[in-house]
Order: structure tokens, then sequence, then C-alpha cells
């Protein structure tokens, strides 16, 4: 039988969460809420943080499993248990993904078709790096990273750090009273706290029964034990539907929800911060 396998990709098997402080219990994303294509300011000012779909999403992936099994998470001195998984895709030097919500994209690399069965969860790694680019229109006047103010505002092109002693992004954001041409602000993911904590958990994911935990590894693809001791980012994901293999599969179809790709929250000086946040793939066979 010709096999036809879509390289439509499965970045998003994994939802991985810079920028939000999320602590290792299981935890559900605070969606945005937005009317007529507006944001309310509250909820990323007053109330602190929400989550949304940016204009593009990108991060740099490796490699990603269909599983049979949940995986064995790692630890300091383990890697992640892979036995009851199939490697079905990597790209060894690392592919540069741009995602957008309700789009599907062509990836380089190599992939695999997995041997017939029922796969209930997915494994990927990915940089610890991510790149937001998003222009929006609130419902009052908000104020930027950068000091301006007003109802538009927009990520801005640079570069910041999320991790413990209270590290955040410092000048993520602009605003102003006209629509703002965005620029893609990458952080870089290096704790899932203030304090350091390495792997985080959150259930529920764009409303649905899919969970995922992500681990922050270091080179050996240990759990990593410091900031600094970070190298990339690797998770586990609870598939809401099992995915199936069997004699009559042609093609593997994946889509991606960033419905909760970014997140927004207050800086701790009433200033919008852009960061990522997690996303969702959803698989099928035919």
């Amino acid at each position: 039988m010709n096999y036809h396998f879509k390289k439509i990709f499965l970045l998003s098997i994994l939802s991985f969460f810079a920028s939000i402080t999320l602590s290792a219990a299981d935890s559900h994303v605070t969606e945005c809420t937005i009317t007529g294509g507006i944001f309310d300011k509250t909820q990323p000012i007053d109330n602190g943080y929400c989550a949304s779909a940016p204009n593009t999403y990108e991060v740099i992936a490796y490699e990603m499993y269909l599983c049979t099994a949940e995986p064995s998470a790692p630890t300091t001195s383990s890697v992640m248990g892979l036995g009851n998984c199939f490697k079905n895709w990597e790209s060894p030097s690392g592919a540069r993904l741009s995602v957008e919500q309700n789009k599907t994209i062509d990836v380089p690399g190599i992939m695999s078709r997995p041997p017939n069965g029922t796969y209930t969860h997915g494994v990927m790694t990915i940089d610890n790096t991510f790149g937001i680019t998003m222009a929006m229109q609130f419902d009052e006047a908000v104020t930027g990273q950068d000091g301006t103010s007003g109802i538009y505002c927009a990520s801005v092109a640079g570069s910041g750090n999320y991790g413990s002693s209270n590290t955040r992004p410092s000048a993520s954001s602009t605003c102003g009273s006209s629509a703002i041409t965005p620029g893609k602000f990458v952080e870089t993911l290096t704790s899932f706290d203030d304090t350091f904590n390495p792997n985080v958990t959150a259930t529920n994911l764009n409303g649905t029964s899919a969970s995922i935990t992500g681990f922050l590894i270091d080179t050996n693809g240990y759990l990593a034990e410091n900031d600094a001791d970070v190298d990339k980012l690797t998770g586990s994901l609870s598939f809401s539907t099992p995915v199936n293999f069997t004699d009559s599969t042609t093609t593997l179809m994946m889509s991606f929800n960033v419905g909760e790709g970014m997140s927004l929250y207050n800086d701790g000086s009433n200033q919008l911060t852009f960061g990522s946040g997690p996303f969702q793939a959803i698989i099928s066979t035919d």
C-alpha cells in the first residue's frame, strides 16, 4: 500500500508554558475575554494574567514521539522513559516553525510511519526559546513596557528571559493611539516559577480533556537542576482522543490549537508583558 504521511506539523502535542508562573500542580489557563476583537484590559493588567491566540507563535523543534502509554518523567539522573514510544519525526539541527491559529504548515525533517496501534500520548522536544508576534486592541488604555500608552498594543522586536529569582522580560510591548505593526519578541524560559521549578502540568487544554506536562532538561536530557542548567524543553501530552494506526491508515493529519498560545500579564508595574502559553495539536488518521 502507498502510505502518504502528510507533513502537517506535530509541534503542539506539547503545549509549553513560558512567561506564566504555574505551580507543579495541575493548572488550567485563564482565557482572555475578547468582545468584537477587543481585549478586556482588566484581565492581564488588573487581574494579572490571561492567555489568547497570538498572530504567530514560533519555536525550534527537534523530535516527536507517539506513545501507547504515558512515558515516565525525566529525573536529575535519568532521561524520560520512552519504551512505549515511537519516534515519528525529527530534525537533529532543529526546525524553526512559525505556527498560526487555524492554519497548517509543512515542516522539514525526517518523518516515519508509526507501527499499527493505539497512541494515547505524545512527546516532543523543542528549544526553550519562544517567538511571539501580536498586535491587539484593548477596551481601555494600557501601558507598554517602553512607557507608551494607548488602546492599541503590540509585541516589540527583541528578546528577554523568564526564570527564577523573579526574572521577567522588561521590553516586550509598546502601546499607542493607533494600530501598531508588531515585532517578534523572543523569550528564553529557564524556570516555571520565581523559585526554580523545572516542570509543570496543565489540564483541560483549550477546553478539551487533553493535559500536558512540560520539563526543562539539560544537555543530557535529564531534568535541569537550576536556570543555568536548562538546554531544551520536553513534554508529554495526554491526547483528548487516542490516535489509531491500522493497515488501512494512509494519512496522518495534524492541526494546531494555539487559542491559548500567548500569555498577557502585568509585569508588576501595571505594564503589559507578552509571553508564550500552552498550545495543542489535534491528531487524526485516515
